[in-house]
């Protein structure tokens, strides 16, 4: 009986814990699909949005001890304080969908100042932006994390969310602790790392001399985090050499009405002819399963995936697409649109007319 009485509040906490799971997914789904009518207000962000994620990640937003609205702080007043008066507090000030929120961050932090708040939130609904006001350095230093509910799978949303901002994380102090680690942390790094090469790709197209400051914003509306100029200029000077190293683009390909006699390998790609002139636009790509949050998933478990390429004359190619180094934060299309054959221009003389990517191995024919 004492190991019945052990078991079930166990039980209980556990199915409970994924109940909260589910509500947040949903709740970012729907949250989502009422922002995309962009009619929102302040006063309906705040009511629909981060009372809701609040709610659902186990806060009691009626509780005015819990979530104080409207709190003083000398004669000026931030949208919500997280517990007040305690250790672990933590502010959040709320813009409307769209409004820009690097104008706001100094008006936060000062008030995270005076009250020696080390927790703190920024957010105009669709992107959150995480703070530990209390840390040397420039406001957009103390920023640790990006939440972008446009951009970042529910998953990833939930996730991140709880870890930060659930109430006994917040109540014990391990959430400023864990935030703390990651600025430190090399995995910080790393997923900058992966995520600009993503970055690149989603820009390069429209290049800007304001290029190191665009693949910055990139990188951390996709994952969250800002990589230091240094590392992006050191990536550009790599890409740059890269390009400098291969041969011009007119070289590689072959001239209208000029066959390929390039061999069909491995490390070769068939060329071929793009009749009645080109199509604009990206690549279209499908996945198998659908949703890039799952299709991901499975990609990490298997290791790999098929990439079955169709032509404009009806013929189609299968071939492995080894992916070690994708990872939780990886973009897949982004990552699929980066490869040489699949970049804008480079397909279409290729006469490539569409790629499907699978997790199990579709028929060649």
């Amino acid at each position: 009986m004492t190991h019945l009485a052990r078991t079930v509040p166990n039980i209980f906490t556990a199915l409970q814990q994924q109940v909260n799971n589910d509500m947040i997914c949903l709740a970012v789904e729907q949250i989502k699909g009422a922002l995309s009518f962009g009619s929102m207000d302040e006063s309906a962000t705040k009511q629909g949005v981060v009372l809701r994620l609040l709610s659902v990640a186990g806060w009691d937003t009626f509780d005015t001890s819990q979530v104080v609205p409207e709190y003083t702080v000398g004669n000026r007043r931030v949208d919500y304080a997280l517990r007040p008066g305690t250790p672990n507090a933590v502010f959040i000030e709320v813009k409307r969908p769209g409004e820009n929120l690097e104008r706001h961050q100094q008006q936060l932090l000062e008030y995270c100042f005076q009250e020696g708040v080390n927790l703190a939130v920024l957010t105009n609904g669709r992107t959150w932006w995480l703070y530990l006001p209390l840390q040397a350095g420039s406001w957009e230093q103390r920023r640790f994390l990006t939440i972008d509910l446009d951009d970042q799978e529910p998953g990833i949303v939930k996730h991140r969310f709880l870890e930060y901002l659930a109430p006994e994380r917040v109540d014990s102090g391990q959430a400023v602790r864990d935030a703390e680690a990651l600025v430190e942390s090399q995995q910080r790094t790393e997923t900058m790392g992966k995520t600009i090469v993503a970055a690149w790709n989603q820009i390069v197209e429209t290049p800007d001399e304001l290029l190191v400051d665009l693949i910055s914003e990139t990188t951390e509306r996709m994952c969250g985090f800002k990589p230091e100029p240094d590392l992006v200029e050191q990536f550009l000077a790599q890409r740059i050499q890269k390009l400098f190293d291969s041969p011009p683009e007119q070289e590689r390909l072959p001239r209208r009405g000029q066959p390929t006699t390039a061999p069909i390998g491995p490390t070769s790609t068939p060329t071929r002819q793009v009749p009645g002139g080109m199509r604009e636009g990206p690549l279209p790509i499908s996945l198998d399963p659908p949703r890039p949050g799952d299709f991901l998933e499975a990609l990490l478990e298997a290791g790999h995936a098929w990439l079955e390429v169709s032509y404009n004359d009806g013929q189609k190619e299968v071939r492995r697409w080894n992916a070690p180094r994708m990872s939780s934060t990886s973009n897949v299309i982004g990552n699929l649109r980066s490869r040489a054959e699949f970049r804008a221009g480079k397909w279409q003389a290729m006469g490539i007319a569409s790629l499907r990517v699978t997790i199990e191995r579709p028929n060649d024919g």
